[in-house]
């Protein structure tokens, strides 16, 4: 699996699932261009960036990285999300691992 990186941080994207039973990050996927995508979920609705802000509480938890370590680049208002995380990509590759996910 390979990550993008652009200006000293990696790219991600992420499929957002809002309004959802658990805040969880579900699986990391690797589409048929190659591109690597997480799916994740939060409680929250999708009102007044509240999803967003859940959505970064849990990178930032879970990850083990400061909150402010996230970007949202594009797609604020959109269920899939392009991220910056400042960290390489080998360092967040290894961070999934940790995770076990899917």
């Amino acid at each position: 699996m390979k990550l993008t990186e652009h200006n000293n941080k990696v790219r991600l994207l992420v499929k957002l699932t809002p309004s959802a039973s658990q805040n969880k990050l579900v699986s990391l996927e690797e589409d048929l261009l190659g591109e690597v995508i997480l799916k994740a979920m939060v409680t929250v609705v999708p009102e007044k960036g509240q999803a967003n802000k859940a959505l970064i509480k849990l990178f930032s938890k879970s990850l083990n990285l400061p909150k402010s370590a996230f970007e949202i680049v594009r797609g604020e208002l959109s269920r899939t999300k392009l991220f910056e995380i400042d960290c390489t990509a080998k360092e967040l590759l290894q961070k999934f691992q940790s995770l076990k996910l899917p």
